[in-house]
């Protein structure tokens, strides 16, 4: 049996960052047009799907890999495949995939971030 990203709602989140637990590394994978219209409210690593190789990916997250990642781009299509990946390739252990993405965090969570 394969190895799956685990998924994880908006409000669920919110609760994590509003926990005492230490909070996950955020990376949004969307492309730079989609972070100037929605930006998500708390801090990020930024890998454009259309950038991902390996390298680039360790390049950016490496020290980070034993860290819980949760991945989000605009309606968790994109991050979810990139989650994948990243389990397929070895890259990381503990993954998430932020269902519905920026655009349920907005809809859910916080309604200052536009939706697209």
């Amino acid at each position: 049996m394969g190895n799956y990203p685990k998924q994880i709602d908006a409000y669920s989140l919110n609760d994590w960052f509003n926990s005492e637990k230490e909070n996950p590394i955020i990376v949004d994978v969307r492309e730079n047009s989609e972070l100037e219209i929605a930006r998500f409210s708390k801090e990020f690593l930024h890998i454009p799907i259309s950038k991902v190789t390996r390298e680039y990916v360790q390049e950016t997250i490496g020290g980070l890999l034993d860290r819980k990642i949760v991945v989000i781009c605009h309606a968790g299509i994109r991050s979810y495949s990139f989650c994948q990946w990243s389990l397929d390739n070895n890259i990381v252990t503990k993954i998430w995939n932020l269902e519905e993405g920026i655009d349920g965090w907005s809809r859910y969570i916080d309604s200052t971030i536009s939706r697209y």
